[in-house]
């Protein structure tokens, strides 16, 4: 079952491999920001969405699971965010060229490429998935 999440405790633990990539990243206080929201199914997988404008997000994951369990936790998420009381349209991300698992994710999820950008971690590439899209792939995966 997939839920919002609050304890930042929790998020560091499976977000810890990761510390040195996230400078500036304060979980408790991004947390506490109602406009946020980080989604887990309670077994050391979550996601993260930070609102970047009224029904635009940041989304990023970070995961225990791993190939297709991991995909279908992310599709789980990605059906508690768009239909779940959180007002989102469309999922912005920036995966790096170096996670060759998470950009396998966002295709497999159907998220669209918008092109590579270069940021102070390197070339990453900008995705994008509207809710629009994702009803449209559930409807022609039989997922009404």
């Amino acid at each position: 079952m997939i839920t919002r999440h609050y304890d930042p405790d929790s998020l560091m633990e499976t977000m810890s491999p990761y510390e040195n990539e996230l400078e500036g990243f304060h979980p408790r206080e991004w947390l506490e920001d109602e406009e946020n929201v980080c989604l887990t199914d309670g077994n050391g997988n979550f996601t993260l969405f930070q609102r970047f404008s009224p029904e635009v997000v940041m989304g990023h994951y970070f995961l225990e699971a791993r190939g297709r369990e991991a995909l279908k936790l992310c599709e789980a998420f990605l059906e508690e965010i768009f239909t779940g009381p959180y007002d989102v349209s469309i999922i912005q991300g920036i995966t790096p060229h170096t996670k060759l698992g998470a950009l396998w994710m966002n295709k497999k999820l159907g998220f669209k490429s918008s092109g590579t950008v270069n940021t102070i971690a390197g070339p990453c590439e900008l995705v994008v998935l509207s809710k629009l899209d994702w009803e449209r792939r559930c409807r022609d995966n039989g997922k009404d």
